[in-house]
């Protein structure tokens, strides 16, 4: 990750702030649907050989109209009807990602008005009607006939772009003015021609095995003129199982169906998430945060773009200026290792974007990273990717790596500059505090020095020599001495007194180590690098 003071600058948000407004002008607050089914995904076609084949996935789903007012659902070329989206993630290792492709979607044909609701009288036909249930079997979510690109597609108003459309145009295109004239291009034909994989919901053999793992899919349906405030429930998610039986992938279904993000099934992480107001659609965000694991917590971030149609093309994450980043790493939906997204820290912010490669709807992106820097409650800033209307960025409520209690310092001196780590926060009471320098010789006296004070100003410190710098200063006292172990380790036991005076008292620690060397024994000294550690159970903010 880089490290700039320069400003951030993503040109599509400078077009935004001058482009129209496109609130949800088509909101009927008389719509509603929810999702109430899903079941068991099935491989309805395969190209290659395991473990390196593709699967073409469908999985059957039913929505009910819980709303008042009966509901369009008539096929295309008509663009008065309901799309249905579909998505399959993994959890393994504390991290849950996106494993199929950003798949194709299902256009509604119509309905068949049962009552797995309630009582329904609406005839099957191009209405939904109220208290009616509509089932789509595995079938018919997986015939590409009726299945387009999501890019054609509106999320946030629900609309369709008709006009040179797959269907218009057909596949392959048929050419000439057909293929934009807003009559139906693609045929059944031109659909048994795909592969068995295209088009479908993709999902490679290598993100299926994968031992522990659980799998969990999800469907999200758009329907035009619903409001926003009650599209979570469009979003039906299930466990399922998955086992490779020789020939094909054998799924089972493993819980309930759960309404909502997919971000709620990540074991341990919390989920919050924002809408562009009235301007544009919502997205999730989860974090999952474990460690200290000597001195370094490990942050997991998915991104969830339910149906935010400009997509997100930058995040902004608040961190101490003095926290020690590394591990970086980003995950999208693609093959491509070319389009991503890059880190850079701009002074009290860490900024990740493209250029290229937004999050678009029903999609989850992650990155991940480790930093010194303790998880507190902080705001992230999610920056629109196209021009739009509304504001260019959102605000969502979350977990961030401000809470740095320890500082770096620079300094130390040697042959090899060893380490110095806390096992955690110095907090009032704890016995467990502890001290880690690695990288000493084994067996080496290791001297832990300190210096304090009352929300001690840190000074430059005392030079010894060329890059050298003694941080606790002239005044260093021991407060440990201890023998470095086979691996080169030395670990100081500093447990803190349970003392209110001790509250916001500011320790500059430092390693030393002393060992004989070459004729006559003559004493080798290294210095580790320095460590501010802030004691108390109050103290926030940066060191």
């Amino acid at each position: 990750m880089n490290r700039s003071r320069r400003p951030f600058v993503l040109a599509p948000l400078l077009l935004a702030l001058a482009a129209p407004l496109s609130a949800q002008a088509n909101r009927n607050d008389d719509v509603n649907v929810t999702v109430i089914e899903t079941k068991t995904p099935v491989a309805l076609g395969r190209e290659g050989v395991f473990p390196d084949g593709r699967n073409g996935i469908s999985f059957e789903t039913t929505i009910c109209n819980t709303g008042d007012v009966k509901l369009d659902w008539r096929a295309p070329m008509s663009t008065r009807h309901p799309f249905i989206c579909f998505l399959i993630a993994r959890e393994s290792d504390g991290r849950l990602v996106q494993i199929s492709d950003r798949s194709y979607v299902k256009h509604g044909i119509a309905a068949a008005n049962a009552s797995d609701c309630g009582v329904c009288t609406e005839p099957f036909g191009n209405l939904l009607g109220i208290g009616c249930s509509d089932t789509y079997s595995l079938g018919l979510n997986g015939d590409r006939y009726t299945l387009g690109p999501p890019d054609e597609i509106d999320p946030w108003l629900g609309l369709w772009q008709r006009t040179c459309s797959l269907f218009d145009r057909g596949e392959p295109p048929v050419g000439g003015p057909a293929e934009c004239d807003n009559v139906r291009s693609l045929n059944n034909q031109m659909a048994q021609n795909f592969g068995p994989v295209e088009h479908r919901i993709e999902v490679l053999d290598a993100d299926l095995d994968v031992p522990g793992a659980s799998f969990f899919t999800m469907t999200y349906y758009v329907v035009k003129t619903e409001p926003e405030k009650v599209r979570d429930d469009n979003m039906g998610t299930r466990r399922v199982t998955a086992a490779w039986t020789g020939s094909d992938w054998d799924f089972t279904i493993a819980s309930p169906l759960k309404t909502g993000t997919i971000l709620n099934r990540w074991s341990g992480a919390t989920v919050t998430s924002a809408a562009n107001g009235e301007d544009d659609g919502r997205v999730y965000v989860g974090v999952k945060v474990t460690g200290p694991v000597n001195g370094l917590y490990h942050y997991e971030y998915a991104f969830h773009n339910r149906d935010n149609l400009r997509g997100v093309g930058a995040v902004r994450i608040p961190i101490c200026p003095y926290a020690e980043l590394s591990g970086f790493g980003f995950k999208d939906v693609d093959a491509d290792a070319l389009n991503g997204w890059t880190a850079t820290v701009d002074g009290d912010e860490l900024v990740v974007s493209t250029l290229d490669n937004p999050l678009r709807w029903n999609s989850i992106y992650n990155l991940w990273f480790d930093t010194d820097a303790a998880p507190e409650a902080g705001g992230l800033e999610l920056y629109a990717f196209d021009p739009g209307g509304g504001a260019p960025s959102v605000s969502v409520a979350g977990t961030v790596p401000t809470g740095v209690f320890q500082r770096v310092l620079a300094g130390g001196c040697g042959p090899n500059v060893p380490s110095l780590a806390a096992n955690g926060r110095a907090t009032l009471g704890n016995a467990g505090f502890a001290l880690t320098s690695g990288g000493n010789t084994p067996g080496a006296t290791n001297v832990l020095l300190a210096g304090y004070g009352p929300a001690r100003t840190l000074d430059p410190g005392l030079p010894t020599g060329p890059g050298c710098t003694l941080w606790p200063g002239g005044s260093a006292y021991a407060l440990s001495v201890v023998v470095t172990d086979v691996t080169g380790n030395a670990t100081h036991p500093l447990p803190i007194p349970n003392l209110v005076g001790l509250e916001g008292v500011d320790l500059v620690l430092q390693c030393l180590e002393s060992r004989a060397q070459g004729p006559g024994h003559v004493r080798s000294l290294t210095l580790s690098d320095g460590l501010l550690v802030r004691v108390g159970n109050t103290s926030l903010g940066c060191p």
